[in-house]
């Protein structure tokens, strides 16, 4: 009886009916996600998102399209409207979070690589706000449940009978499979011009009033949305084959730079010059002195043994790709001499860990009978960095795990660069055979307040208030003490040590420059210190400190610095200064840089925005390189 009762209350609604409803439902929820995910990517400026839409009036509603489809087919494939749109909207305030702490972080959007990250979600959330993730997974929690429930009494009052109804139509097979099929067809055919922008050759959409920019991913999430944006990218995460790409073509190169490298008759070999290599990447080692325009500090220069090294060791400043993060990104540069100047995605993921091998400083020290060790003071597994390294030539990687020292900067920030220096040491006076040992460090990284120093010696003295910069530059200073320490010890060693230093990039808290509309300024955010030292003489017959400033006038770069006297240049042409630096024999590959370095020294995105470098015989064969090892058929055979 109870249940004769509890059925009459029940009105099944046509199908018909119902699927209009819920075409119009979706619709609806789909301005309102678009809305909140631009409402998030603009770190929730009300007046931001609004003058987007407003202004960009055809691409918010292609973005409102985009949104459609995606939300309509995950309601397909539940077959649920509410429960599906709840299921959306959780997994969207999860994007959207982590988008807007990478922001906050590195003033840059979230890309689809970042997801290959997925497997170190534990080690990254460390770097993030621990309470603001408790109230995402309430949140999403409520979602889901609230969500769960609506569908449920929707579907009492209003939904159909069907305990007698065969399975297929008791489980909708027929409609669910249909419409799945619709929205998924309909997804491919509005993306599919996005996606495969590289192909069409064009970026200009007229039909949208709006052009994809890919020299700047801020910006072309800024100008174009956070879906389309997003999607664009998925169209990056491989390069695009450039014309005259062939078997033959990379043979003749080839054959071309041999040539050189085989009258290049004046150099020695690596082992005859030196005992030990060592390549330091300082994970955030900026220089604070190039940023006192808009970040002035009391307590004077934090980098006093910085300023001693460039006063006695060749010196100069690197012109970083990346802002705030994207470390693998400039170590692959210098590893390898390839440059990300044309994929633009994390190769290290996306590309490195799938080769067999590719050829670096550590591949060709180990072909000149060196050990060859990396160490990393963070987790191995982060960048694929426990995968990548033997593909590269490295034999041993030393993780922060493996390590035999646990010093954290001010006891509980991340893993000091003395702890990294000890283990160095370690390493090359094993007593054994001649060394390269490749390192990344940690102290600076993020939470720049993560060591809580107990006093702050640098202070902000201007407009710009900014205790995580006093904080970042606290570290900066005691990493260069630490260095000094370091470089004294091998001053001690009889073996012949060479160390290649540089930073990474700059702290993603220096807003005021990578957001000022001075392209001078912006420029001044990537730019890192990095020198070329030996515990023997060496003289510098490269380049002068004249010729360094007028080539920095020539770059625009306003760097006041002194005793600079190698040249400004990306990561990628770092290990082929210190090979003809030194003096010794070197990969045909390091030949083609000899060009591309003298004719286009910044080889950035970041650097050139809307320009594109010099169009040379020498960046033609080096684009085509960096393709057929990356991305081709591996025609180049590598030293």
């Amino acid at each position: 009886m109870a249940k004769n009762i509890q059925t009459s209350f029940k009105h099944t609604m046509p199908a018909c009916l119902r699927v209009l409803l819920s075409v119009i439902f979706l619709a609806a929820m789909s301005v309102l996600f678009t809305w909140f995910i631009e409402y998030r990517h603009r770190m929730g400026d009300t007046a931001a998102t609004w003058e987007w839409a407003t202004s960009h009036a055809l691409v918010f509603w292609y973005n409102c399209v985009l949104m459609f489809l995606i939300l309509s087919l995950i309601v397909s494939i539940f077959w649920r409207t509410f429960l599906g749109t709840g299921v959306t909207f959780a997994l969207i305030s999860i994007v959207t979070y982590i988008s807007m702490e990478k922001y906050k972080a590195r003033q840059a959007p979230l890309l689809p690589e970042d997801f290959q990250m997925a497997a170190n979600v534990g080690e990254v959330a460390g770097f993030v706000d621990v309470w603001g993730i408790v109230r995402l997974v309430l949140g999403v929690i409520f979602i889901l449940i609230g969500s769960a429930l609506l569908e449920y009494y929707v579907r009492r009052a209003l939904g159909r009978e069907a305990k007698t109804l065969p399975w297929w139509q008791r489980w909708s097979i027929i409609p669910r499979i249909t419409f799945t099929l619709l929205s998924a067809v309909g997804l491919l055919m509005t993306t599919d011009f996005i996606i495969h922008h590289q192909q069409h050759g064009d970026d200009e959409i007229d039909w949208l009033d709006t052009s994809f920019i890919g020299w700047g991913q801020a910006e072309n999430y800024r100008e174009n949305g956070f879906l389309i944006g997003f999607i664009y990218n998925l169209g990056r995460l491989e390069m695009a084959e450039p014309e005259d790409y062939s078997q033959e073509k990379i043979a003749d190169i080839k054959a071309t730079y041999n040539q050189k490298k085989d009258s290049d008759t004046g150099r020695k070999s690596l082992g005859d010059v030196v005992d030990n290599l060592i390549i330091i990447l300082d994970e955030t080692f900026y220089d604070p002195e190039l940023l006192t325009e808009l970040y002035p500090h009391s307590g004077g220069d934090p980098l006093p043994n910085l300023r001693k090294v460039f006063a006695e060791y060749p010196s100069g400043y690197m012109y970083s790709p990346e802002y705030g993060g994207g470390t693998a990104n400039v170590e692959f540069e210098v590893f390898t001499g390839l440059s990300n100047y044309w994929a633009n995605s994390t190769q290290y993921i996306n590309t490195v860990a799938k080769l067999p091998s590719l050829a670096s400083a550590a591949s060709w020290a180990l072909g000149n009978g060196f050990s060859t060790t990396a160490i990393h003071a963070f987790d191995g597994s982060v960048y694929k960095r426990n995968i990548v390294y033997p593909k590269i030539g490295f034999e041993e990687f030393i993780d922060a795990n493996k390590m035999d020292y646990h010093e954290y900067e001010n006891g509980i920030g991340q893993m000091s660069d003395s702890a990294v220096y000890k283990q160095i040491l370690d390493v090359i006076n094993d007593g054994a055979e001649k060394h390269m040992v490749g390192v990344a460090t940690m102290q600076n990284h993020t939470p720049y307040d993560g060591a809580h120093y107990p006093q702050l010696d640098y202070q902000m003295t201007g407009y710009f208030k900014n205790e995580q910069l006093e904080n970042s530059i606290q570290s900066l200073h005691y990493a260069d003490e630490y260095l000094g320490d370091f470089l004294e010890e091998l001053d001690k060693l009889d073996e012949k040590t060479v160390v290649l230093w540089f930073g990474d990039h700059a702290s993603g808290i220096i807003n005021a420059y990578i957001t000022s509309e001075k392209k001078t300024e912006r420029d001044l955010a990537h730019l890192t210190p990095y020198f070329i030292y030996a515990n023997f003489d060496i003289e510098n017959e490269l380049s002068t400190v004249s010729e360094v400033k007028k080539q920095n006038q020539e770059l625009k770069l306003n760097i006041t610095t002194k005793n600079v006297d190698l040249p400004t240049t990306t990561p990628n042409c770092l290990t082929n200064t210190m090979y003809n630096l030194l003096k010794i024999e070197k990969p045909t590959l390091m030949y083609v840089l000899d060009e591309v370095c003298e004719t286009s020294p910044i080889l950035a995105l970041a650097y050139l925005e809307e320009e594109t470098p010099e169009d040379t015989p020498a960046l033609k064969a080096y684009e085509l390189i960096n393709y057929d090892l990356l991305s081709g058929k591996r025609y180049w055979a590598e030293d």
